[in-house]
């Protein structure tokens, strides 16, 4: 019977996405690979990428889950039964159940779970013996190091020799000194919350032993940001570790795979009417203007939009930004607009009149298809999309939506290595688009840089290395519990 691995994914595509390149990897090496989802819509993903899925419910320790569960359950979420929840460490041992369920069905020899649902390991060490267990982070690298900006930071680095290569100047007296300051205020501060309002000080004392019931199990990282992560765990990076501002950002846990791209990977939920329309934007692109026209000997340039997921309704800002955008491109010649948005946002562009034969807007396009013949991304600086503009040379113009995780950053990283420009999403005149966006089209240093960076990502992750380093980690079954 071939080994068999079981990928935990965070319940979002566009995690599952880069993890079917590590899924590729293992498969060639003779694993059979199963997921465990949340969702018929990531069961269809995995499944026509040519692996299994099974339904599992996604409720995690950890992450304060416990009021909503009980909600689902159907039971009333009271004071008292929260209370209880957190005190019996209820949610624990229905994860618990359910994986244990799980590995018994499949029985697994190894197991890779999202860094962002990393709660599992709990869980699952109690029966490390039985398979090997390591992360999978579909992010740059998510800890703070030194003075370099966090994964979630919108500010640039400062200054390579302004940053301290030790650690922190603070003398040990100092550093406990404040230790005790902190430690009395703590129980000042707790005995006051008793008097103010005692159940709310209760519930909290009960998830604070929470937290130290899962702690014991194995500590969390203290120098984790945008997400809690714990420690010590191996960790493959679906990056490459020169997007970061430098190598000693890199973990002694962590393992950088390089772009991690899948050529043939399978879209699901695509817009119907893209594949009729594509043939005729594509034509479009390649009929020659008169000389002088254009921007490169009169060929119709293309420029892709798209922000993912993150805004599901017509909201507001977005609806003025796309405005805005069409506007712009009606005063560049011979340029194109694909744009993949939500219908709200398409059926309102569509009513106000305002596109034209050169704007193409769609629900969701197969995107690999798109970069492969544009010119210009215009992106919301999701990490997935970054790669995949890097792999096929398109320089970028990014506008991060979501301030709580790496967006911030990788717009940062985008400007710092050259691979684009970016913008305030909301706050962006139209005057400034345009100059950036007519900057990323005739200046050619931007698409020779991100041609010079993949050619440099793709000299130093080889296929057969990337697949022997993978190997090497999942083969350790010590290594791969506790690095």
């Amino acid at each position: 019977m071939k080994p068999r691995v079981l990928i935990i994914p965070a319940a979002i595509r566009s995690h599952v996405l880069p993890s079917l390149y590590v899924a590729d990897k293992l498969s060639e090496e003779g694993y059979e690979v199963h997921y465990a989802v949340t969702n018929d819509i990531l069961a269809e993903l995995v499944t026509k990428n040519g692996y299994q899925a099974v339904k599992n419910t996604g409720w995690r320790a950890g992450y304060g889950m416990e009021a909503s569960y009980i909600g689902v359950k159907k039971k009333k979420v009271s004071y008292r039964r929260l209370l209880k929840a957190y005190r019996t460490n209820e949610l624990y041992w229905e994860r618990k159940r359910e994986l244990d369920g799980l590995i018994e069905e499949l029985r697994p020899t190894t197991i890779l779970i999202d860094l962002f649902v990393c709660t599992d390991f709990w869980v699952l060490y109690p029966r490390r013996s039985e398979f090997t267990i390591a992360f999978f982070n579909p992010m740059p690298s998510t800890y703070r190091v030194g003075e370099w900006p966090i994964v979630s930071s919108p500010l640039n680095p400062p200054m390579r020799d302004l940053i301290p290569s030790g650690s922190s100047h603070t003398s040990r007296s100092d550093a406990q000194q404040g230790g005790l300051k902190s430690e009395l205020k703590k129980r000042s501060d707790l005995f006051l919350q008793f008097l103010r309002n005692p159940r709310q000080a209760w519930l909290r004392q009960a998830i604070t032993r929470h937290r130290q019931f899962l702690a014991q199990i194995a500590p969390l990282a203290q120098d984790a940001t945008v997400t809690q992560v714990i420690a010590n765990v191996p960790e493959l990076v679906l990056a490459p570790l020169e997007f970061e501002f430098a190598p000693e950002i890199r973990q002694p846990n962590q393992h950088y795979l390089g772009l991690c791209m899948r050529e043939h990977r399978q879209d699901t939920e695509l817009d119907s009417l893209f594949e009729q329309a594509w043939e005729h934007i594509i034509g479009s692109k390649k009929v020659p203007q008169p000389s002088g026209e254009g921007f490169r000997e009169g060929f119709h340039r293309l420029v892709y939009c798209s922000f993912g997921t993150f805004h599901e309704g017509a909201d507001a800002t977005l609806l003025r930004f796309v405005t805005n955008l069409l506007e712009v491109i009606a005063e560049l010649p011979h340029v194109h607009l694909i744009c993949s948005v939500n219908k709200y946002v398409i059926e309102t562009l569509r009513a106000r009149k305002l596109l034209t034969e050169r704007t193409h807007f769609f629900s969701r396009v197969p995107q690999l298809k798109v970069l492969a013949d544009a010119d210009v991304f215009i992106t919301h600086a999701g990490f997935g999309s970054i790669k995949e503009a890097i792999y096929y040379g398109v320089p970028m113009l990014a506008y991060p939506l979501d301030p709580h995780y790496d967006q911030n950053g990788n717009a940062v990283k985008i400007e710092y290595h050259g691979l684009g420009l970016r913008g305030a999403f909301a706050h962006e005149r139209l005057g400034d688009l345009k100059k950036k966006l007519e900057r990323l089209l005739e200046e050619k240093t931007f698409r020779e840089r991100v041609r010079q960076f993949r050619e440099a990502v793709t000299e130093n992750y080889h296929e057969e290395d990337v697949k022997q380093k993978v190997q090497n980690i999942l083969m350790n079954k010590h290594s791969a519990v506790l690095a």
